[in-house]
């Protein structure tokens, strides 16, 4: 990890450096036809899950093998002959419908695509053919009815370039099947039970761009029009990042860690300059960074399943030990040698982001500032059980700055994670959330969405931004006595001191609940008109936020009476100075409806409490 802090990330050959720091100590971990890097365990078998830690790494391997010798290379073209030999120990077996090993087809598919002297032509001829049986089983198995369709296109595409056959049928029905995922502006939902997150750019986009530069001579019209939908995308997806390289940690997949920019790297490589090239590099170089100053590999070197540090209490039930290495598909630009504009130009700072950005089609609002990026969603419960999919889909806020938390179950509030969520109890310490909503609505500044808790519990939450803060506006309908709780942001606890500051609420009033360190500060205050609810802080169980182990949230604490309540609240994190010092937002209440200002009296609009 030293190597790669110390790594200025600067050049082309400073990036192929750094994988092979990443990738380096993997060797230690080879069995036959692949990686086992853990022992912890993933839906498929940890023969697949070897098999998923090879061809991981390809997508780095791949894109440096375009232009150079990777070291190693040799055992790397070893495991994929035991893998593809039905006579091999190694032998990565029949992928079944919808099954693991046709994901990682992709890689395989990427290195035929940029390196055939390497991955193709250096192999037998009865290795060759094993190779095209064993991918040509995306052909024949069902897969997923999501972004999973661009692996049977990819592979399709190598086969053309090798020159062998391609089941046209098949991929046709993977290509109608990614236009039945787009919902217009830029977002692809992945899949008709699927959301809006991070499969936006590190899949569809990242993919589409891949497709429109290997496959746009033969299939213009599809290669413009992925890359229009990218135009349309990539610039306010931009906007959830911040000058540090940080960006906002939303959704499934977070142990993917800088896949996040993968999407920059891919437009590069399609040789659109959706943003000026310094612009591009800039996103890409400071994420990777960012990520090499966090501790996000084990003892051994290891890239490890979590998000900012090793913590499998967030994983998705999908992530074996593997898994996180899917990250590497940001290291497409080495296929770029360092006369591409990309590389020659000089790194720029991100361009000048509006300070709100409303995202009508996925319900998100992206607050941009200095001090953090902050994103307000109406929730988007998915449809398919996974791993914490309230908190990951239906917190109130996600803060690049302050990460969010999971949970370990929903007894006992600290257990809850208890951040940017109205949680609600009937006294017995048993918590729920949003999770399922309904009526979602987004404004230029605001988003909505109505939730049931229970079936006679109903409620309707406003989120207004105003910038660095936002307003909370909740419509409650109650036939049950309920005791609430309410969190701000997460703040980090310790930040590396041996000894713990005192924990104290250091807010003027009893309304509200104020944490504050050197290193940041969070705030929450209740504005309803009564003020009946009270503030404290509260430390979460240990691992439940993705960014830091241990921390702290500020929340207000209430009884609701059977019958209607309308609760607000103003929310803010930041620099200790100014979330300690600054004016939070108001809230005057009429008839059947609020209006929110901010802290210099300057109304955000009004909003309908019915």
């Amino acid at each position: 990890m030293n190597q790669l802090k110390a790594n200025s990330l600067k050049t082309r050959k400073d990036l192929e450096q750094s994988l092979i720091d990443l990738l380096s100590p993997l060797k230690n971990h080879a069995v036959p036809g692949g990686y086992l890097l853990g022992a912890s365990a993933a839906l498929y078998a940890p023969r697949i899950a070897s098999m998923e830690g090879y061809c991981r790494t390809l997508w780095g391997i791949g894109p440096f093998a375009a232009k150079g010798r990777y070291p190693g290379i040799d055992t790397i073209l070893s495991i994929l002959r035991e893998g593809v030999d039905p006579e091999s120990p190694g032998y990565w077996g029949v992928p079944g419908d919808r099954g693991q090993r046709l994901v990682e087809m992709a890689a395989i598919a990427l290195s035929l695509l940029l390196a055939k002297e390497t991955f193709w032509d250096s192999l037998s001829e009865k290795t060759q053919t094993q190779l095209y049986t064993w991918l040509s089983f995306v052909e024949k198995q069902e897969v997923c009815g999501n972004n999973w369709n661009f692996f049977r296109i990819l592979v399709c595409a190598a086969f053309r370039k090798l020159g062998l056959p391609v089941d046209e049928q098949s991929e046709k029905r993977s290509l109608d099947g990614i236009e039945a995922c787009y919902r217009g502006d830029g977002w692809y939902q992945d899949g008709g039970d699927g959301n809006y997150d991070n499969y936006n750019p590190f899949a569809f986009h990242f993919y589409g761009l891949l497709y429109a530069k290997v496959a746009g001579e033969r299939d213009p019209e599809r290669a413009a029009r992925y890359i229009e939908r990218a135009r349309l995308f990539v610039p306010r997806y931009a906007a959830w990042f911040r000058e540090d390289g940080s960006s906002v940690p939303y959704g499934r997949s977070l142990t993917y860690r800088f896949a996040v920019v993968s999407l920059f790297s891919a437009a590069a490589f399609a040789g659109v300059e959706i943003l000026p090239w310094g612009v591009l590099k800039g996103l890409v170089l400071r994420n990777l960074r960012w990520w090499f100053s966090q501790p996000i590999l084990d003892a051994g070197g290891i890239l490890s399943v979590g998000y900012a540090y090793p913590n499998l209490c967030m994983a998705d039930q999908y992530n074996s030990p593997g898994s996180p290495y899917w990250a590497l598909k940001t290291y497409l630009v080495l296929a770029l040698g360092d006369d591409h504009p990309f590389w020659k130009a000089a790194e720029l700072p991100l361009p000048e982001m509006k300070r709100i950005q409303s995202d009508k089609i996925p319900g998100f609002i992206i607050s941009h500032g200095s001090e953090d990026v902050q994103l307000l969603t109406a929730g988007r419960y998915p449809n398919f059980t996974m791993n914490h999919e309230a908190d990951k889909y239906c917190k109130f806020a996600y803060s690049a700055r302050f990460g969010f938390c999971v949970s370990h179950s929903n007894y006992i509030l600290a257990k809850t994670g208890c951040d940017s969520m109205l949680l609600l109890s009937e006294g017995d310490n048993y918590w729920r959330q949003r999770r399922e909503v309904s009526e979602q609505t987004t404004g230029e500044n605001w988003v909505s969405s109505v939730w049931k808790p229970w079936d006679d519990v109903r409620i309707t939450t406003t989120l207004v931004s105003l910038g660095n803060a936002h307003v909370r506006l909740h419509r409650i309908e109650s036939k049950r006595k309920l005791i609430t709780a309410e969190g701000g942001f997460s703040l980090p606890r310790y930040h590396g001191l041996e000894e713990p500051l005192p924990l104290n609420n250091t807010a003027a009033a009893p309304h509200e609940a104020l944490a504050a360190f050197d290193w940041g500060a969070s705030r929450i205050i209740a504005l309803e008109r009564t003020a009946a609810r009270h503030g404290t802080l509260v430390s979460p169980a240990p691992n439940l936020n993705v960014q830091d182990p241990c921390v702290v949230v500020p929340v207000l604490e209430g009884t609701l009476e059977p019958g209607l309540t309308i609760l607000a609240c103003a929310v803010r994190a930041g620099d200790r100075a100014a979330v300690s010092g600054e004016t939070l937002p108001s809230v005057a209440f009429m008839e059947g409806e609020a209006e929110v200002f901010d802290g210099n009296g300057n109304s955000a609009g009004r909003f309908p409490l019915r």
